[in-house]
């Protein structure tokens, strides 16, 4: 989603949402900032879009809500998520203190009033618009809210912000390991070529032939060894081959986690399916949202830029 916000009188976007969260991190923007994001006619204080309200009218009362409606589901402090990379987020209407923003655009969904309904993303059943809640691009209801915030409590799904590495970055990351293992192997094989091959070109029998096709075998078995062993030791145990340190960027889970030895070893033939198809498995970086190629999504990988 694309917000904007004033400094002053000053109107200031587009900018992501990761954007306006590194903003509150550096408390260029506090909970009584206004800001507006494309969907919105109004500027409202930070804290009432974190909640899905709108700013109450400085000259006449709010009307009461009708006596049909449900409660309006609100976090409070206690069943915030805390990030570490911001501060709490005073919930309660009561307190006029501005604080840090910390919650990842958490909000009351259908705080305009609409009646479409929607399917809670927890237990699949579909509720009024306006008694559920957003998280991201999920739908949660009050009855599932509670176990939600516990598992973002629990870290558990916890989306990370991410400075994930684009197709070309990635593709001169891929030359480099081309080139370093092309270098070794071509190194391997003409020793391994000068020691038989005098053997076999001296030798007027024609069995030898056979020699000569054992030796291709050994190349193509030395290849992927090398390469198997190449890819899994480097990505399970720094979370990046050569060209990626060379190029700065490591492969990670979803959460942002190093990935393990198996999980990198089934990267590496997962490549092959995104080479084999005309290599648009490699291509669809170049699309994605989160720039992941056929093999990221195979493994549930990203690939990231490091800080």
């Amino acid at each position: 989603m694309v917000w904007y916000y004033r400094d002053g009188d000053q109107e200031n976007g587009p900018v992501s949402k990761a954007e306006l969260q590194a903003l509150i991190k550096s408390k260029k923007v506090g909970a009584q900032t206004l800001v507006r994001s494309v969907e919105m006619n109004d500027w409202v204080p930070l804290i009432d879009a974190v909640r899905g309200t709108t700013a109450p009218s400085r000259t006449t009362p709010p009307p009461p809500p009708p006596p049909d409606r449900a409660p309006e589901m609100k976090f409070e402090a206690a069943d915030t998520p805390v990030d570490d990379d911001f501060g709490e987020l005073a919930m309660e209407e009561t307190d006029p203190a501005p604080e840090e923003v910390q919650s990842k655009d958490m909000a009351v969904a259908g705080a305009g009033g609409a009646s479409s309904t929607v399917v809670c993303s927890q237990c699949g059943r579909s509720f009024p618009q306006d008694q559920v809640i957003a998280y991201d691009d999920q739908m949660i209801c009050a009855a599932c809210k509670p176990m939600f915030v516990q598992k973002l409590k629990e870290g558990v799904g916890l989306p990370a912000i991410q400075n994930y590495a684009g197709f070309w970055i990635r593709f001169v990351a891929k030359f480099i390991d081309y080139a370093a293992l092309g270098l070794v192997q071509w190194a391997i094989m003409a020793a391994l070529s000068a020691i038989i091959m005098p053997n076999l070109l001296q030798s007027s029998d024609p069995s030898q032939i056979t020699g000569v096709f054992a030796l291709i075998g050994i190349s193509a078995l030395i290849s992927l060894t090398m390469q198997v062993f190449y890819y899994t030791f480097f990505l399970g145990r720094w979370g990046a081959t050569v060209g990626k340190m060379a190029c700065r960027l490591k492969v990670v889970t979803p959460e942002g986690g190093k990935i393990t030895y198996m999980r990198a070893f089934g990267r590496f033939f997962a490549e092959w399916i995104s080479g084999i198809i005309l290599y648009v498995g490699y291509i669809m970086a170049g699309f994605d949202d989160e720039k992941r190629a056929l093999h990221d999504r195979i493994c549930s990988t990203r690939v990231v830029k490091k800080a």
